[in-house]
């Protein structure tokens, strides 16, 4: 297939690089689409916006992974799956997806930095991003201690103090990473107890480091050049918990903005998808926790990339006849 190709779309012509298939997302869903595609000699262009393995590159571990009974590091088997999509032949590359255009043969995908993609085939697999706080001081110290990530940035506060806003499974394995290198962690959950796994519970609690505070809720994030302190709200009163960072684990929300004019969204802003992961927009699939109705698991995200990756493997057969 030709590396470079015009699009044609609102009076304009675009020189886009183009393949058989293209993957949005370098999580385990988009791995696993993008390793059995290349796998049956697919031209596969992979665009994950930040790190490839997504999540499972947070997690101190998987839990009944690869079969029933046995645990694996979340970072040894996101490496395992990069190897094998880079095996299989799949192009891997960082770019974040603003715009996604459907056209009777192609799909043109472009990214933040202007640079334009196709395919005839697309699989959306993106899944989810942290939910903000939505408080003062959040959007603009995002990156000057607003974080989201244990595991990317765990080593810059070293001797610091960090909250956590959030106390479900996500946000104490974040505390926990993070209590390797701080100086203290303090874990705030708006509710009366932590919704995490009692075991998740036990370890956090049992961690010198680290100490929940439930019923707590962020009101506003301090700072000038840098996060310096975090305003919550506590029973009938109010107090500055002097931290160097906030870390946010209060939810999720779909990877989706980009698609609201495209695609049927359901009320949460999750991909409504058929069998296969068709969405309802021809030579476009979905898989992972961008779907409604997702499991949310690394063996179920395997899965559904691997089904959606055989869904892809049929519309490009039928499209040539």
């Amino acid at each position: 297939m030709a590396d470079v190709a015009p699009v044609f779309g609102a009076g304009r012509e675009v020189a886009v690089t183009r393949r058989d298939a293209i993957v949005i997302g370098g999580g385990p869903a988009g791995l696993s689409a993008a390793s059995v595609l290349a796998q049956a000699g697919h031209e596969v262009l992979l665009l994950e916006k930040e790190s490839f393995g997504g999540w499972v590159m947070n997690l101190e571990r998987v839990m009944d992974y690869p079969v029933r009974g046995e645990t694996i590091a979340g970072n040894e088997l996101a490496t395992r799956m990069i190897e094998r999509a880079t095996e299989c032949g799949v192009r891997l590359q960082v770019g974040e997806v603003v715009e996604v255009e459907s056209y009777s043969r192609t799909k043109a995908v472009t990214c933040s930095d202007g640079k334009t993609y196709s395919a005839p085939a697309l699989v959306l697999a993106g899944g989810r991003l942290s939910a903000p706080l939505g408080v003062p001081g959040e959007q603009a110290l995002a990156g000057k201690g607003v974080i989201h990530c244990a595991a990317c940035d765990a080593g810059l506060y070293a001797g610091k103090t960090v909250a956590v806003c959030g106390g479900g499974r996500a946000g104490l394995v974040e505390a926990l990473l993070l209590a390797k290198y701080a100086a203290r962690v303090h874990v705030l959950e708006a509710q009366a107890q932590p919704s995490a796994p009692a075991d998740d519970q036990e370890r956090a609690r049992a961690h010198p480091r680290i100490d929940i505070r439930c019923g707590v809720r962020p009101l506003e994030v301090r700072g000038e050049t840098f996060v310096t302190g975090l305003q919550i709200a506590q029973g009938d009163g109010e107090a500055l918990l002097a931290v160097d960072g906030v870390l946010v684990h209060v939810g999720f929300t779909p990877a989706t903005p980009y698609l609201r004019d495209l695609l049927a969204l359901d009320e949460g802003g999750y991909v409504v998808t058929g069998e296969g992961g068709a969405t309802g927009v021809s030579g476009i699939f979905a898989a992972g926790d961008i779907r409604r109705g997702a499991a949310r698991t690394v063996a179920a995200a395997e899965s559904d990339g691997a089904a959606a990756a055989t869904a892809v493997r049929r519309y490009l057969e039928e499209s040539k006849q």
